[in-house]
């Protein structure tokens, strides 16, 4: 069927593997692009960012690094400067490459461009002879415009919207996802990389190792322990926020990503897997509801704005709840009732910034992931009458988005502004 390719072509172009956290990542992809241009030793970046971008890039752990922001990943970028690998392009660094980057630091600068765009990259790379300037817009690995010595050298069209939505999402409503998740040939699911083994590995990864703040660890040793109970609530919130607990400190792991997000592609994916090895599903039951997780998350991430307030973590939980329902048998019915479950709860939570603590409030999500697709089974939804929660699904999300592009308007330059304080007053203390 000609919707089912369409949605397999969506599927492709948002869920996709990432080194790192993304907006790291998409920074040194921009460096590598200009840096890709340039003959000779780098002798100064430049580096304009949206606020967006800044919050989300402040404090996260850039793999192989020990350290943490977008200055270092600027310099990797640019000393690997192979814009080919896109949102991988951290990945696989060695010894000398690392020295590199970090002796590049001093030569960078980074300011805050006042932006409307979510997602708005610049970097100049400058050498002796040479100047290139990479913009990257809208999306994380969109290159919008290459300049060498002030002369553009590619550019291409945002057909996207004045909010870079999803490309391809608004052809399609959530019963057409859950009908591709149920009816579409499991060979051709086959053919895609949903996350099974990837972000399983690197959930292993943070169960093993002391990572970040180690919730998922610690809820794992608490269920061996006979402190929490064995079952999908707690393993499903172990794994998921151990895989967090890994990206976020900087594991040298890729993980498969939604909507430009690593951990929102942890989050859909990983409380399915748990619940599909503690239901004993069948692998093409697993395969099917981790399409249709991936599809209602990235259906309201079209309507949120891939960057927002609110932690993106909600819409991606409300992907697993739905993926959830799918292997217990549920209908259609039960998705909504899964997806209103999560949106009457979880609606607020803020985002201020990627970093280690991203792991608590993944649990958190993850958890209330698997009690909305526990109440949804049961036939139980939040009421129409309960906030902004309505009888009609798609307007719930709406009035969700609503909230997100209005009622919050000003939330993310407020918290950048308490972010930015708090690093310029450390740096005070610390001189």
């Amino acid at each position: 069927m000609q919707k089912f390719e369409k949605i397999i072509a969506l599927i492709k172009h948002e869920v996709v593997p990432a080194m790192g956290c993304t907006e790291p990542a998409a920074v040194a992809l921009a460096a590598a692009y200009a840096a890709n241009q340039v003959e000779g030793e780098i002798e100064k970046i430049e580096l304009f960012v949206s606020p967006s971008i800044l919050k989300n890039g402040m404090g996260v752990g850039i793999p192989n690094t020990g350290l943490v922001g977008l200055d270092i990943a600027a310099a990797l970028g640019a000393i690997v400067a192979e814009p080919e690998k896109e949102l991988e392009i951290l990945g696989d660094l060695d010894e000398s490459q690392l020295a590199q980057g970090k002796a590049l630091m001093d030569k960078i600068t980074t300011k805050m461009e006042a932006s409307s765009e979510k997602v708005y990259i610049k970097a100049i790379v400058k050498s002796k002879s040479q100047s290139a300037t990479a913009t990257i817009r809208c999306r994380h690995n969109f290159l919008y415009q290459l300049e060498v010595d002030g002369k553009t050298i590619f550019q291409q069209e945002i057909k996207q919207d004045e909010n870079c939505h999803v490309a391809g999402a608004d052809e399609f409503r959530l019963k057409d996802y859950f009908e591709f998740a149920n009816g579409v040939a499991y060979e051709e699911l086959l053919k895609l990389d949903l996350g099974e083994k990837i972000n399983r590995r690197i959930s292993e990864f943070g169960l093993s190792e002391d990572s970040g703040m180690g919730v998922g660890k610690t809820i794992l040793q608490n269920i061996k322990d006979g402190i929490l109970g064995d079952d999908i609530h707690n393993y499903a919130t172990a794994l998921t926020a151990a895989a967090t607990d890994a990206r976020m400190s900087g594991c040298n792991l890729p993980v498969i990503s939604n909507s430009g997000s690593g951990n929102q592609g942890l989050s859909i994916t990983l409380p399915i897997i748990a619940a599909s090895e503690k239901l004993g599903s069948s692998h093409e039951k697993l395969i099917r509801a981790l399409a249709l997780g991936h599809l209602v998350s990235i259906h309201i991430k079209n309507k949120t704005g891939l960057l927002s307030s609110i932690c993106g973590c909600l819409s991606a939980s409300a992907g697993a709840a739905c993926g959830i329902v799918l292997l217990l048998g549920g209908d259609f019915q039960k998705m909504e009732y899964a997806i209103k479950n999560m949106i009457g709860n979880t609606t607020g939570m803020l985002c201020d910034g990627a970093k280690e603590g991203c792991s608590l409030k993944v649990a958190t999500t993850t958890s209330a992931a698997v009690q909305a697709a526990l109440l949804a089974n049961m036939g139980r939804s939040i009421s129409p009458n309960d906030g902004i929660v309505t009888d009609d699904l798609d307007e719930t999300i709406d009035n969700l988005a609503k909230i997100v592009k209005t009622g919050m308007q000003n939330t993310d330059s407020t918290i950048l502004n308490i972010m930015i304080n708090k690093k310029n007053n450390k740096e005070a203390n610390d001189v």
